[in-house]
């Protein structure tokens, strides 16, 4: 690490801060008012204020060595004539002298130049090119050589007229005559006022006004191309940010990434500033030291001329855009590549196959000049995760996104109804997951001593139950044996820690979080290293977490019956029990579906789905068009399917291949326009599919009007009774804007398609394009994120799912009502931590605030956070749905447990 400068250069480097400038140079204009006295009264200020500024700006001079400029020599004279202004030197020098006085102080403002010198050297580069000094060369000749040409015509023909305004006197000389005709071309306005004077005179004097418009257009027009060269000119400057976020590759198709980015960083507006109650907890309670986040300033590196569009929009002022080679070293200067926090490098879809490589190259060249700054790279292929985490080194994030999203969707088919619960949690809309890092030596210690029992443990359910009436749904903790640090101008750490959701349950037995001491319901407190919750910003975990250090985060004990709660809070965790007993696992029993389409995230989706649904049959149709981005053989090997080296695609024959745990896909292949005809006859040669999936391609004008045509035929075949459907189908239908999709809604009627009811055709819209953009957005501003998503959407570990209970009769319906607290405390013993309630209505309540207590019937299913694995194993004692939607009799639905 390089030593720190010295104290005089980092408060010399201080005078080059915006706050600073705008002060000194207040104060420069302060100084030069014709106000009587005021000089007098703030000159020992003057003198002092200013003479720090010059022995800073010496020292400054002096460090730079050779490297200084003429024009740093020639700021620093005028600082110290400056300078001088300010001594009463009238006092001293005779009044002759002192009549120069004045000047000297004026030489002040010229010091003004120095908070505006790159727009003054850009500007002096630009005006004193070649070709601009032609034109304004050109410009000056022809003014000056028609106002000569008129004022000659006008001297030989003798015509009288008032040329200098006294009149038409005889002594008007040549001089007159050439400032008359100038003043002609240089404004309309001194057009003669009437016809009334010599004709000669009238039509030189139309003459020139005609012809100083076109004069002046003109200047207008090279005064605009100035302005022009001087925009892009600082966009050719670094942007000057450190500590920021640096977003590199194709950032003007970016925009949902950075407005998501500026939006998060909205959210936490608060977290800017440090509050009064934090000063006082800090040095009167003991409590920790207050922290104060930056502003969302941001820096985007591109390779087009013009900023993005969406940059103009008034959230953006703090995001700066550059053009430049992404690999350059000279481009990542510009947008300030060595000081940035955080990075997020996009991949480049025009690449094609190499964009993996291109990405590569850009982290390879970022990271020469930022070793420190947290990368988060997106990956186009699955294998090259690890090349790339070993490019970048300690602190850089690969992002397989199109695994990321093969598992999303296939959420989505698995648990009915999540779409509202992940479109609250992962964007900025609603609540999120967030994690809360103890930082340093002392914090850890204090975390430590608040652990009970011979074992040194804090009770994970006291420690929820205190985090809820923060409104904070505790998830998970990160354990540890280093102690996380942050260095000053990095961002928290999470390399080292080991993250455990749900610590109701054991971790695995000889998983790293067994191996720290990790048990079913107990936290080892000198491990404790972070929290994991769900919240609405950051700010009420990190409140949370100040307050566990301070003691105040753990609850008291209650007993396992209740006891100590007094009230209505004992009639509410009563009814909450045997609401919750009644409680079973949901799941969407798929065993046939069809795919149409093709995504980079398709083999991801065809590999959750093996995994989760064994012995599921999957249909995939997909057009030939689009080779030009990624031919046709290279996505049917990316499924599994290698063409000979002349052979013909699957066509409409298909071809079979073996899925994991018992399942197979057959491949179908077309070469037209008609996709969802060929899938309709492809999926009706079998029985009838229980999902079907319209996946959005990237290739075309307009990609969600291709999805949006194929939904509305399927539709149509469901109509017209050319496809078989079961008791009940879910279509999932991925949009690039979901907003554009929603009135498919209405074509896809159930009554028309020959369901028994509307919960019988269920239409999910999913914007795959917004998830991926907030996803990348929120693994690099909360640490540790990324592989608390791939536990909860991958295979094995904790999962979201839905657990709903059967219709209340009314005298059951009548019972007491149910605040979300409660309902915690009585799935505790289930294994289940609840983040979301979805109502009677549809709406999904994510993270519920504290508030009234809401009635059973109104609560239509709970949405938490389980093992799934064990709750598949309970529920293969489900009851089967038969057609009509009746569960079987003398079949009991499985209730979720640990």
């Amino acid at each position: 690490m390089a030593p720190r400068p010295p104290l005089l250069l980092r408060l010399a480097s201080g005078l080059e801060t915006r706050p600073v400038k705008a002060a000194l140079s207040l104060l420069i204009l302060i100084s030069v008012l014709p106000i009587q006295g005021l000089e007098d009264e703030l000159r020992p200020y003057f003198l002092g204020i200013f003479g720090v500024e010059l022995l800073l700006r010496a020292a400054l001079l002096r460090q730079r060595g050779r490297e200084r400029s003429r024009l740093d020599v020639l700021l620093f004279a005028f600082d110290v004539i400056a300078w001088l202004s300010f001594l009463p030197l009238e006092q001293l020098l005779d009044a002759h002298a002192a009549h120069a006085l004045p000047v000297l102080r004026l030489s002040r403002l010229f010091l003004l130049l120095r908070f505006t010198r790159e727009i003054a050297i850009d500007l002096y580069a630009i005006l004193t090119r070649r070709e601009l000094l032609e034109q304004f060369g050109l410009v000056t000749l022809a003014v000056w050589g028609l106002a000569f040409g008129a004022s000659v015509l006008l001297s030989h023909l003798a015509v009288a007229h008032d040329y200098d305004g006294r009149g038409p006197v005889p002594d008007t000389t040549f001089v007159d005559r050439i400032w008359w005709s100038f003043r002609q071309l240089e404004s309309a306005d001194n057009l003669v006022a009437n016809l009334r004077v010599h004709p000669i005179v009238a039509a030189i004097s139309l003459g020139l006004t005609m012809v100083g418009v076109f004069i002046t257009s003109f200047i207008i027009g090279i005064g605009a191309n100035v302005v022009d060269q001087v925009v892009r000119a600082a966009r050719r400057r670094p942007v000057g940010y450190t500590g920021h976020a640096l977003v590199i590759g194709p950032v003007h198709e970016a925009e949902i990434l950075v407005q998501e980015f500026v939006r998060l960083y909205e959210r936490h507006r608060a977290l800017r500033s440090i509050r009064l109650s934090e000063l006082w907890v800090w040095l009167v309670r003991r409590g920790p030291p207050p922290t104060r986040h930056a502003l969302p300033r941001m820096a985007l590196l591109g390779t087009e001329d013009d900023p993005p569009a969406y940059l103009y929009a008034p959230r953006m002022r703090w995001v700066a855009y550059r053009k430049g080679d992404s690999a350059q070293p000279e481009a990542l200067g510009l947008v300030g590549a060595a000081g940035a926090k955080r990075a997020l490098i996009l991949a480049r879809p025009d690449a094609g196959p190499d964009a993996d490589a291109v990405t590569a190259m850009t982290l390879s060249s970022f990271r020469m000049q930022n070793r420190r700054g947290h990368v988060f790279v997106e990956v186009q292929e699955s294998k090259n995760r690890e090349l790339l985490q070993a490019v970048g080194g300690p602190g850089t994030y690969p992002l397989d996104m199109q695994r990321f999203l093969g598992f999303f969707l296939c959420q989505h088919l698995i648990t009915p109804g999540v779409e509202s619960l992940y479109t609250d949690l992962m964007t900025a809309d609603g609540s999120e997951f967030y994690t809360h890092i103890f930082l340093g030596e002392g914090a850890v210690r204090t975390v430590a001593a608040l652990g009970e029992g011979a074992g040194g443990e804090i009770s994970f359910s006291r420690m929820a139950r205190a985090a809820c009436r923060s409104n904070v749904v505790l998830a998970g903790v990160f354990l540890g044996d280093e102690v996380p640090e942050r260095r000053e101008g990095e961002l928290v750490p999470a390399e080292g820690l080991v993250q455990w959701l749900n610590p109701l349950l054991d971790p695995p037995e000889g998983s790293p979080a067994w191996a720290l001491g990790a048990r079913a319901g107990r936290v080892p407190a000198r491990r404790l290293r972070g929290l994991i919750g769900v919240s609405a910003t950051y700010a009420p975990l990190r409140r949370y977490g100040r307050e566990l250090l301070m003691g105040r985060g753990i609850a008291a004990a209650v007993a396992a019956d209740g006891a100590g709660v007094e009230g209505a809070g004992a009639d509410g965790g009563r009814a909450a029990r045997a609401w919750a007993a009644r409680l079973s696992l949901r799941r969407s029993r798929i065993e046939r579906v069809l795919i149409v389409g093709y995504s980079p995230a398709l083999p991801s989706l065809l590999h959750a789905l093996a995994q989760f649904v064994p012995g599921i049959e999957v249909t995939l149709v997909l057009g030939e068009r689009g080779d030009e981005r990624m031919p046709l053989a290279d996505r049917l090997a990316s499924l599994g399917v290698t063409l000979a080296p002349e052979g013909a695609p699957p066509g409409s024959s298909g071809v079979k291949l073996p899925l994991p745990r018992g399942g197979s896909a057959t491949v179908y292949t077309q070469h037209g326009h008609d996709l969802a005809s060929l899938a309709v006859r492809c999926a009706a040669r079998g029985a009838p599919a229980s999902a079907a999936v319209f996946l959005s391609e990237p290739e075309g004008l307009d990609r969600d009007a291709r999805t949006a045509m194929r939904l509305i035929r399927f539709a149509r075949a469901l109509e017209n009774g050319e496809l078989a459907h079961g008791a009940r189908l879910h279509v999932l239908a991925e949009f690039s804007s979901v907003a554009k999709g929603e009135h498919v809604r209405s074509l896809l009627d159930a009554g028309r398609c020959g369901f028994a009811g509307p919960d019988r055709l269920r239409l999910s819209l999913v914007s795959t394009e917004r998830i991926k953009n907030y996803f990348m957005v929120h693994s690099a501003f909360v640490p540790g994120v990324t592989t608390l998503y791939d536990e909860i959407l991958g295979e094995g570990g904790q999962d979201l799912v839905r657990v709903e209970a059967p219709p209340l009769d009314r005298a059951e319906g009548a019972g007491g009502a149910i605040g979300f607290e409660d309902l915690r405390a009585a799935l505790e013993p289930r294994g289940a931590i609840p983040v979301a309630l979805e109502l009677d209505d549809g709406a999904v309540l994510l993270n519920p605030e504290p508030g009234p207590a809401l009635a059973p019937a109104r609560i239509r299913a709970v949405y938490a956070l389980a093992r799934g694995q064990d709750l598949a194993a309970e529920g293969e004692r489900q009851p089967e749905e038969r057609d009509g939607g009746e569960v079987a009799h003398g079949e009991e639905a499985a209730r979720i447990s640990a």
